[in-house]
């Protein structure tokens, strides 16, 4: 008899749940309790106890179905042509950025081309920066070029790295060669070129070692947890261990010790006579035979690895063997053989990490096909349609009716819970991206106070009616008497069962269950949203209530409109988050690729793109800020200006849009940023005005340019002019930052005035603009030789007062001195400003910005929400504006 055989445990315990004669016996047990004198009768043919056994049976059904296994639970029928994306695998959400050494040596050493690497931190007080200097061992595969392995390097580092951190020196091993000496006594040494290659492939990786690569199940194997597996940046081909990288550097010594071990325990070698490093110049004598320094085999090189010399013409002379007592030289043909079988077993060999996980293909549950527990009930009770259409006397139809209303009763809550267990797949899934991101959008557009055409008022009701259900019902069907149940309602009732009972489209009570199900998704990664008071929605969307509530498309139009409005937010910031918690878990100290070619669009750094969806921020990414009322924020890291501080973080917000003029919201912001940021590091918050932030705007996108292109030039010849001016124009936007914003002005046009030739280009501006601004043509040549900015204001103000019939009332030197700050920052962002070398190649990266110009008289700012042009705003101190949903300002 086969001793593994399946059979039925004769003592397994039944769950007390679906215990049918138990949970019988505790209801009758109630019964005596509460009706002793009245009922005594509880045989099987009493109607009530039918009631009870029915009882019994949906609560052991519902005990039953939630104890499926998860994998069960969130199965979808296959082929479903809908079928939700269940969970974020490890490989999406277990990964981080670069923290460590280790980190980014693993980052680096997943180029392929690339066997060993060693990194060095540099810390230059001078710059404030953390540089990383690395120094490239290449594979003996690899075909690439120095030039190009330094470029992918460059790439992939800079779109890895964290906040702060810089890419030094790029520098390359040379390979020397090591000679040995050898006498080695041999057995079964039957195939002498198998023996012999992989005797000198084990001293060949001694001496200059692979990194050992896993898969994660080979980890798994091991005995190693989840989380100590998936640790630090995402890799291409293979995991590689703590302990190997600390195990496996580039030697800068041999020890004739650790190839004897590596050799005393192969099968092949019966005895090492001898053995010795054969060094011609550097090394003591007699070191030879215990340890040699890399750097003696070469003393003229630096930056040198070691590697078995098997190549060399010579070093099979210093290797004798001998085979059963016999001595035995290798011929011509045997070397050329044992030479080609170490090359190919010394390349390293690496397994990719894109492992196909296999999904159990689970036995799909059609739990939405209920079936009616009344098909099994004996028809001696005469619930069939037959019965209750038949003329019968009104009382015994009341009471088969009430004994159907209760069969009914318990049917219903099978087949809802039923209908519930069906949708858990989707509700335990990633909400789907067209549930939620063009309702993201609309709503997005209120955050920045812009007027609701009435097509996006359209489809904002067709979208939040689509929104998905979380309370579910379906119609029990095929069973007698339903008709006359639920009489007028039961076309309604056979489509959706008691839907409307339940949830409505839109209604408080949809929406908090949709919260609480993303919340429930978000409380996997230990991440809980701002509650919705600090977020301050309901001061937006309070403009938007009678636009949107006047559409009269309101399915639960009883309900508070601001509240659902508040609530769909919420909503929406949490599936956003969701959808992006891998890469923003992954990256979330991570600071902007410099060497992207979408400076405007990448700029933006992990750790800015984490904050802004924690606070539901409408446009993260989308610049210029100055032109819109757009929720956003700049990013700048100190150590990349330039400048002598170190360790900072500037903030560049708006202060005028509606949530961020309240002083609240803006400590929530700061708290926020403070939250997220790394602890070594030091944030500032820079609050501006419009006008403010598009001068920083203008001079931020050309000192980008000038930085990105000196980083992508950074290798070639003739472009450290282009790194020293992005130097220059970094430290005049960190004095920007670091001083109060309204000396803005005065901080660029004393910058101006300190470069050579720089009076005149600001004399040129002034000039330009007043004569334009003038009615008529002034009647002297005007000169402004001034050399400070107080000295030119006062200048600029006489000019004004002693023409002033030529000018429009309210035209002041404060407006002339702006416009000509935002010219002198576009000639500060020019390649060949302030006599530069009139051979610079320059790359430019972003489309000038928009001017912002005086609209006369100068009064308030203004949005024009009717036009597509470019709006235009003041250049003076101005009270910021709000738009209506009516589209009128404010």
């Amino acid at each position: 008899m086969e001793t593994n055989a399946l059979k039925i445990a004769s003592d397994a315990v039944l769950n007390p749940g679906q215990d049918l004669d138990g949970l019988r016996a505790q209801g009758i047990a109630q019964l005596q309790k509460l009706a002793p004198d009245t009922w005594s009768d509880h045989n099987v043919f009493d109607p009530g106890i039918t009631l009870l056994e029915v009882l019994a049976y949906v609560l052991s059904d519902l005990s039953y179905k939630l104890n499926y296994t998860v994998e069960d639970l969130i199965a979808v029928e296959p082929g479903e042509s809908l079928a939700p994306t269940q969970f974020l695998n490890l490989e999406q959400v277990m990964f981080s950025h670069c923290v460590t050494l280790a980190d980014y040596r693993r980052l680096l050493l997943d180029i392929t081309e690339i066997k060993n690497i060693t990194i060095s931190v540099r810390d230059e007080r001078a710059t404030g920066a953390t540089i990383f200097d690395v120094i490239v061992l290449t594979s003996p595969s690899a075909q690439a070029s120095q030039d190009s392995l330094r470029e992918k390097i460059h790439h992939t580092f800079s779109a890895a790295r964290c906040i702060t951190h810089q890419l030094g020196k790029i520098e390359f091993y040379q390979s020397v060669p090591v000679q040995l000496g050898m006498h080695l006594v041999l057995k079964d040494a039957q195939d002498i070129v198998h023996v012999m290659a992989d005797i000198l492939s084990k001293v060949a990786l001694e001496i200059s070692p692979n990194l050992t690569r896993y898969t994660s199940q080979e980890l798994l194997d091991k005995g190693m947890y989840v989380e100590d597996i998936y640790v630090g940046p995402s890799l291409s081909n293979g995991f590689i261990l703590d302990e190997d990288l600390e195990s496996t550097p580039v030697k800068k010594h041999l020890y004739s010790s650790d190839i004897l071990d590596a050799l005393r325990v192969h099968p092949n070698i019966e005895q090492i006579e001898e053995f010795r490093f054969i060094v011609d110049q550097g090394a003591q004598p007699g070191y030879e035979y215990w340890q040699v320094e890399v750097q003696d085999l070469d003393p003229s090189s630096v930056n040198l690895a070691p590697e078995l010399g098997f190549l060399s013409t010579q070093f099979f002379d210093a290797i004798s063997l001998v085979i059963e007592g016999q001595s035995y030289v290798l011929d011509e043909d045997e070397i050329a053989s044992i030479r080609y079988a170490i090359g190919e077993r010394i390349v390293e060999h690496t397994s990719g990490l894109a492992e196909q996980v296999n999904q159990e293909s689970h036995r799909f549950l059609p739990l939405s096909q209920y079936r009616s527990l009344q098909h099994e009930l004996p028809q001696v009770y005469a619930l069939t349609e037959q019965s209750l259409n038949r003329d019968i006397d009104s009382d015994q139809k009341a009471q088969l009716l009430q004994f159907k209303g209760y069969l009914h009763l318990f049917d219903q809550i099978l087949a809802d819970q039923h209908k519930q267990l069906d949708v858990l797949p989707h509700i335990l899934a990633l909400p789907q991206y067209t549930h939620f991101e063009r309702l993201g959008q609309i709503m997005d557009r209120m955050l920045s106070s812009e007027a609701l055409s009435q097509g996006q008022l359209d489809e904002f009701w067709h979208r939040v009616k689509a929104l998905p259900h979380t309370q579910l019902s379906q119609a029990v069907t095929g069973i007698s008497g339903v008709n006359h149940l639920v009489k007028l309602a039961l076309d309604a009732y056979q489509q959706q069962g008691l839907q409307q009972q339940l949830e409505s489209d839109f209604s408080v009570a949809q929406l908090t269950r949709l919260n609480d199900s993303i919340a429930h998704l978000l409380a996997r990664f230990a991440i809980k949203l701002p509650n919705a008071n600090l977020l301050k929605y309901r001061e937006v969307f309070g403009f938007y209530v009678n636009v949107i509530g006047a559409c009269q498309n309101d399915p639960s139009e009883h309900e508070d409109l601001l509240l659902r409005l508040v609530l769909l937010r919420q909503y929406i910031d949490k599936c956003r988050l969701l959808n992006e918690i891998g890469a923003l878990g992954e990256n979330r100290c991570r600071g902007f690729d410099y060497l992207s070619k979408e400076p405007k669009t990448a700029h933006t750094a992990s750790l800015s793109r984490l904050v802004m969806r924690s606070l539901g921020f409408s446009h993260h990414g989308q610049m210029p800020l100055a032109t819109h009322n757009r929720e956003s924020f700049y990013l700048l890291e100190s150590d990349l200006l330039g400048n002598d501080s170190s360790g900072n973080l500037y903030c560049v917000l708006p202060n005028w849009t509606t949530r961020l003029q309240n002083n609240a919201f803006r400590a929530l912001v700061e708290s926020q940023i403070g939250k997220f940021k790394p602890l070594h590091l030091s944030a500032q918050c820079v609050w501006l005005t419009r006008e403010q932030m598009s001068l920083f705007e203008r001079l931020y996108f050309g000192w980008l340019n000038f930085y990105g292109q000196a980083q992508r030039e950074r290798f070639a010849e003739g472009q450290a002019h282009i790194a020293s001016v992005a130097a220059d124009i970094g430290g005049l936007l960190e004095t920007v930052l670091v001083s109060e914003p309204g000396t803005m002005i005065e901080n660029i046009i004393n910058y101006v005035l300190a470069k050579p030739q720089g009076m005149e280009v600001l004399e040129a501006y002034l000039v330009q603009i007043l004569s334009e601004y003038a009615y008529e043509p002034l009647p002297n040549e005007i000169e402004i030789d001034e050399q400070s900015y107080a000295q030119v204001r006062s200048a600029v103000a006489q000019i004004i007062n002693e023409h002033s019939a030529l000018y429009p009332d309210g035209f002041s030197e404060d407006q002339v001195l702006y416009l000509a700050t935002q010219l002198c920052i576009d000639h500060i962002c020019t390649p060949n400003a302030f006599a530069q070398s009139s051979n610079t190649r320059f790359t430019v990266g972003y489309s000038p910005l928009p001017f912002l110009k005086p609209i006369l008289p100068v009064s308030f700012s203004q949005i024009n929400s009717n036009t597509a042009v470019v709006s235009k705003f003041i250049v003076a101190t101005s009270v910021p504006n709000r738009i209506d949903p009516e589209g009128n300002e404010e």
